[in-house]
């Protein structure tokens, strides 16, 4: 996988939309609505007090901006949910609207390069730790290269438990979390030195980093 088909996959809108769902299991019909404040072509996060269980299936229509025709999803899964928000999987959208919203993504990330590029660097970038979580392969290689190359150090972890024995371990502060909000939290838990330690999604786990280290700063 190239990097263009990565950044295109990952790219997301961070903008205040409009969602109105509806499905569930024949025994739990839901119908109801939220707000998005992240949104890219493979899923979202909904802001939403609904009740809501991991698993079932639901059609969304996602309300861009300056458009009168929302965008339908017409299959998504309920990846996680906690009290305040969910988060889906997109898995089918009819051509025009996966057109749609792959060219706002982009657009998104082409302004985000752009700001970026104009940037001056800081001559003491090389001093900032940034803790890397996602649970791409493909993904955390390449942001790892894309960020050492400018000079920051970089420690990697392929999901919430390596995240947090790194942020446990580590020495020296870790100014920065990149985290990726659509973290798949297996069914199997894992042993750690402490016990059992089960996997969680991006939400969760920034809860998690900043309540041990209170100066952090996350973006997902």
């Amino acid at each position: 996988m190239d990097s263009q088909k990565i950044q295109s996959r990952k790219a997301r809108v961070l903008l205040r939309v409009r969602v109105e769902f509806e499905g569930g299991a024949s025994s739990h019909e839901v119908n109801g609505e939220g707000h998005s404040t992240d949104l890219n072509v493979t899923g979202c996060s909904v802001e939403s007090t609904q009740g809501l269980s991991s698993g079932i299936y639901l059609t969304l229509r996602i309300y861009l901006p300056d458009s009168a025709q929302p965008v339908n999803v017409t299959l998504a899964r309920v990846r996680w949910t906690n009290d305040t928000s969910f988060g889906v999987e997109f898995i089918q959208l009819p051509h025009n609207d996966q057109l749609r919203l792959n060219e706002l993504t982009l657009d998104s990330l082409e302004n985000e390069t752009s700001s970026v590029s104009q940037a001056p660097l800081s001559p003491q970038v090389g001093r900032y730790t940034i803790l890397l979580v996602d649970d791409d392969p493909a993904m955390l290689h390449l942001c790892n290269t894309l960020l050492a190359r400018d000079g920051f150090n970089v420690l990697q972890a392929a999901g919430s438990t390596e995240a947090m024995a790194i942020c446990a371990k580590h020495v020296g502060d870790i100014h920065v979390a990149l985290v990726d909000v659509l973290l798949q939290p297996p069914a199997f838990r894992l042993q750690t030195e402490k016990g059992d330690s089960s996997r969680v999604n991006g939400h969760t786990l920034v809860k998690s980093l900043t309540a041990t280290r209170k100066r952090l700063r996350t973006i997902m």
